[in-house]
């Protein structure tokens, strides 16, 4: 607690100061005109009644301090580069989650050219640690995996994108992008187990992510897009995606001894053989911009159709889409709806069907004070290697607000609550509740 205080104690000392205009507008660090340095960090108090997202609650209260740095170069010039690298630091309250307290990476970079003709071309990178475990569970993934851990996993991100513009009317796109994952610091349990053999006892030792697969994902998205309207364009799109699964960090041994007596050797078993890569390829239309002249209605989307092969369902081909739309209500009130439909590859070796729909709606209460409100409902079924399809419907309730109170200081809260339903197993399913208060400052 003490810690928490200290932090928060800061944030308010530089409110008051910059309040008293002892702190200039300039960046931390300012070089010639064209490199700037931020110091970018944020304090955040967090409070959850379901810390591993499991049908066993079990609640928790933690604060997360991240300080970090933000370097930018050549801002709104030819060549613009950026680096943002920040370390948070969880802390939880409870002493039964102490060994849980961790360090968190996130790097993220990109390089922007613009040389002034009609080529543009984009690179980005990013690295990101997560513990986590209800992206998981929506999923699918069976309970007794996740346990009373978090799944602790690092996240890349790596793209080139580049633009060029044939007319002023027309423009293509073409993209690479790699995204892939490790789990970290497995999880070591022991079950013991004297019932399902009477007069043995079955000892078996694992890792929590036994049960869990990396992947590795390449996309080739190409677009053409046509300027038909003022205001709105049309186009065409083609994505190849493939999709290779590995074992995630596995260790599993099981020992049977008659009870009373010593252990015997534990026997180790292999991993499941995973399927063959996930090959998708998605072809659809894509439209982006206003179509009423108001100005009000906002629209972008994607829709056609994918074909897909390996994983553990047979090969065949869907509907996919993706579009979102926003309106501007007031002045003051905008809101969007956003549906979509998706085949992707699953953290169970297999591969999941998911349609999810979100609304949203945004106040501006003030100049500086902005309200939220928010449902996204998501209906996946996923397969994996070793079992049966599984199907997951979550329902997802946001309330949030920000407050500006000046361009380096921001205040946040937010209010969190899931419904995840496992029609097939309804006792493995989970609700949760989340409230969140954070403050970010840059410098």
């Amino acid at each position: 607690m003490s810690r928490f205080l200290v932090a928060a104690a800061a944030l308010s000392v530089c409110s008051s100061v910059y309040a008293e205009g002892w702190i200039p507008t300039s960046p931390l660090v300012q070089i010639g005109d064209d490199i700037d340095i931020f110091f970018d960090s944020s304090v955040a108090f967090d409070v959850t009644n379901n810390l591993f997202s499991t049908a066993r609650a079990k609640s928790a209260t933690d604060w997360t301090l991240t300080p970090g740095l933000a370097f930018e170069y050549g801002k709104d010039s030819p060549v613009a580069f950026t680096l943002n690298a920040k370390r948070s630091y969880i802390y939880f309250f409870q002493s039964q989650y102490r060994s849980l307290q961790d360090s968190r990476d996130s790097l993220s970079g990109d390089l922007r050219l613009t040389p002034g003709g009609p080529l543009t071309v984009v690179i980005d990178s990013s690295y990101r640690v997560t513990a986590r475990n209800d992206d998981l569970a929506a999923q699918g993934v069976d309970f007794n995996v996740l346990g009373a851990t978090l799944v602790r996993q690092s996240n890349y991100t790596h793209s080139i994108s580049v633009d060029y513009v044939w007319t002023e009317k027309m423009k293509s796109n073409v993209s690479f992008i790699n995204t892939y994952n490790h789990y970290l610091n497995p999880v070591t349990f022991i079950n013991t187990d004297t019932t399902t053999s009477p007069g043995n006892t079955i000892v078996t030792t694992g890792y929590n992510t036994a049960g869990l697969t990396e992947l590795n994902t390449k996309s080739l998205p190409v677009s053409l897009t046509y300027q038909a309207f003022e205001k709105i364009s049309f186009g065409f799109k083609y994505e190849h995606d493939q999709t290779d699964y590995s074992n995630a960090p596995y260790f599993k041994e099981v020992a049977t001894y008659p009870t009373g007596n010593p252990p015997t050797a534990p026997v180790p078993s292999n991993p499941n053989p995973l399927p063959t890569a996930l090959l998708k390829d998605f072809y659809g239309l894509t439209v982006n911009g206003q179509p009423t002249s108001s100005g009000k209605l906002n629209i972008t989307g994607q829709l056609g159709y994918s074909s897909f092969s390996g994983g553990s369902m047979a090969n065949s081909n869907a509907p996919s889409y993706s579009i979102t739309l926003t309106h501007n209500l007031t002045d003051l009130i905008t809101h969007s709806l956003s549906l979509g439909r998706d085949v992707s590859a699953s953290s169970t070796g297999g591969r999941t069907d998911s349609k999810t729909y979100n609304y949203n709606i945004s106040y501006t209460a003030a100049l500086d004070l902005t309200l939220t409100a928010g449902i996204t409902y998501l209906d996946a079924t996923s397969d994996s290697s070793t079992s049966s399809a599984v199907q997951v419907k979550s329902t997802v309730y946001n309330l949030g607000a920000e407050y500006k109170y000046n361009p380096h200081l921001t205040f946040n809260a937010g209010l969190n609550f899931t419904d995840l339903k496992i029609p097939a197993a309804p006792q493995n399913g989970f609700t949760s509740q989340a409230f969140t208060v954070s403050a970010a400052f840059r410098y």
